[in-house]
């Protein structure tokens, strides 16, 4: 089996990080082919690898980041995207065959992608291309 997800998310919702002034949150993501309502965490289904194609970020500045657990208690982050432009759009995708990122061995293995900005009305928007396979 193997899948691409085209995960999308928006800014919405976040708080205020105490003593810097940043504003943080993480992205709810959807798939309209599977998932309307949006997660904030994908676990990944026992055996199977997630791969990373293509990444866009839009929007004003903010900063991304891809979070990994093998838990889902301890996160640790495997991937940071900064949009600096106000603004601008941030677009990257891997040609040939990009490394796994996360491999669920488990069954509680889980990603996740947060946001952080320092503007007091942030607006932005991520669009992951990912790749669930159970071939390695």
């Amino acid at each position: 089996m193997r899948q691409i997800l085209r995960l999308t998310g928006s800014i919405e919702d976040g708080e205020e990080e105490s003593g810097n002034g940043a504003f943080i949150g993480t992205f709810k993501l959807t798939d309209p082919n599977y998932f309307y309502e949006g997660v904030e965490t994908f676990r990944l289904p026992l055996g199977c690898s997630a791969k990373l194609w293509g990444y866009t970020l839009s929007g004003e500045e903010f900063t991304a980041n891809m979070l990994v657990s093998h838990d889902g208690v301890v996160w640790e982050e495997v991937s940071a995207w900064v949009l600096k432009d106000e603004r601008g759009i941030l677009a990257r995708s891997y040609k040939g065959r990009p490394e796994v990122f996360l491999e669920s061995r488990t069954g509680t293995e889980m990603f996740k992608v947060e946001w952080s900005s320092v503007a007091e009305d942030p607006a932005g928007r991520i669009v992951l291309l990912v790749e669930i396979s159970d071939e390695i």
